[in-house]
Parts: structure tokens; C-alpha cells; sequence
């Protein structure tokens, strides 16, 4: 018949809520999972829009990740959001400084849906036409402030959290680019 192994003192001084999901390391893959999940596609097109090379988006990205994965869910907990896409810009904006001067066509990255209509293809070629020449007429900052508020779904302050802004810069920013842009394809 065995005994029970002899405990230490140190065995009775550990913490007790210690012995949860996370103590393995389950918890927090499974957060990780699920942040990646939500946060993918958004953050995907955020670098692609700034970068306009969606293989080099996907190394930004990655890499976005690869950093989530040396952080705890507590030290994140509030501010998800604006950390991912301030990482991720980060990590752009190293890309960008790095790479040649000469940008790709953006028509080249466009992503075409596999079974349209030809008609409803034409229309929204000329669409996409129209709105990425608009867009290519605003300021650098205002791209990427309607970038993350339209795409990214984030809120002034997310945004201010991610660019340096102040959340009333964010707001200036986007009105000026959505007056830009409305002006733009008004004339078209």
C-alpha cells in the first residue's frame, strides 16, 4: 500500500488561485486563438491599406501576433484593441522606411470576388475606381485615421491611442477626409 508523498512548506505556501486554466498555459492559447479570430481580417486590411502589399500586411500582422503571444490577457484587458493596431503600425511604418520608394498599383491588390455578375463587375470597378482615386487625394494622416475608424472600427480615443493624435486631432482628421472625399466623388 503506498503512502501520500510528504509535503513541504513551500507546497503549503502556493497560491491557490493558482491552479486554473492559465497556470498551463490552456487559458491563454485559447485567448490568443480567440483575439487572432477577431482581430485578423481587421488589422490584415489596416496594413494593407497602409502598405499596399498584402504579402508584406501579412508579415506585419504575424508579427503583430507573434508580440500578443509574449503578453498575459490581464496586461491587455482594456486596451486590445489600440495595442494590436499600435503594434501593427509600428511594424508598418518599419516596413515602409525599409522598403523602396516605388509603391505597387493599388488596382493590383484588389481582391475580386470569384462569381460576380459582369455588369455588377464593371459597376463596381468603376466604383472602386472612383473611390481609390479620392482617396489617394488625402493627406497620409487622413488615410489611415478613416482606415482605422472605417475598416478597424475603432473609437477616436482608439485611434488617438494608436497614431499620437488627440482624440479632437482624430475627429478634425476625419471630418476633413469625409468632407474630402464627399467633395470628390460628388464631382465625379
Amino acid at each position: 500500500m503506498s503512502q501520500p508523498a510528504p509535503t513541504s512548506a513551500a507546497d503549503d505556501l502556493s497560491d491557490p488561485d493558482d491552479s486554473g486554466p492559465d497556470r498551463s498555459g490552456t487559458g491563454t492559447a485559447q485567448w490568443i486563438a480567440e483575439v487572432v479570430d477577431q482581430f485578423q481580417r481587421p488589422l490584415l486590411a489596416y496594413a494593407t491599406g497602409m502598405l499596399a502589399d498584402r504579402t508584406a500586411a501579412q508579415d506585419a500582422v504575424q508579427e503583430t501576433f507573434l508580440q500578443l503571444c509574449r503578453k498575459r490577457p490581464d496586461e491587455l484587458a482594456d486596451r486590445l484593441a489600440p495595442w494590436l493596431f499600435t503594434v501593427c503600425r509600428s511594424r508598418v511604418i518599419d516596413m515602409q522606411r525599409k522598403r523602396s520608394p516605388d509603391r505597387l498599383d493599388p488596382d493590383a491588390v484588389a481582391v475580386v470576388d470569384p462569381a460576380p455578375r459582369p455588369d455588377a463587375v464593371a459597376q463596381d470597378h468603376e466604383a472602386h475606381e472612383q473611390i481609390a482615386a479620392s482617396i489617394e487625394t488625402l493627406s497620409p494622416r487622413q488615410r489611415e485615421v478613416i482606415q482605422l475608424r472605417m475598416q478597424a472600427g475603432l473609437s477616436y480615443r482608439e485611434i488617438a491611442d494608436v497614431t499620437g493624435l488627440t482624440v479632437s486631432n482624430v475627429g478634425f482628421h476625419l471630418h476633413q477626409a469625409v468632407k474630402s472625399l464627399r467633395d470628390g466623388l460628388a464631382v465625379s
